[in-house]
């Protein structure tokens, strides 16, 4: 029974990890999406490049807490050992994501 626990704590630890390595490629993948985003061009219109700036930032940051708040941890270990999976992963979690993120950060 030890060995089982110590093996699901290793398992949430290493989840919790890749996590954490993951973040920063999802903000920039956030990046990429909000300026592809014809929504996003539209609003930044009536904005200063500093207010853009400045709620960029709070998008992405948001979309680097939560995105990958529902994905498994079989989901983020094949992440962690292929560069597809892990593409992939990150495409879908900003995606599903960032919505909710961008509604919060213009209210």
């Amino acid at each position: 029974m030890l060995v089982s626990s110590v093996s699901v704590f290793a398992t949430d630890k290493n989840a919790t990890l890749t996590q954490k390595m993951l973040k920063p490629v999802i903000e920039q993948g956030c990046k990429s999406e909000l300026n592809a985003s014809k929504v996003w061009q539209s609003a930044a219109l009536f904005m200063s490049s500093e207010r853009q700036s400045t709620v960029q930032k709070q998008i992405c940051g948001c979309v680097g807490e939560h995105a990958l708040q529902d994905v498994s941890v079989k989901e983020l270990a094949i992440a962690s050992m292929s560069e597809s999976a892990k593409n992939s992963l990150i495409k879908q979690a900003v995606v599903n994501s960032i919505k909710g993120c961008a509604q919060d950060a213009l209210q």
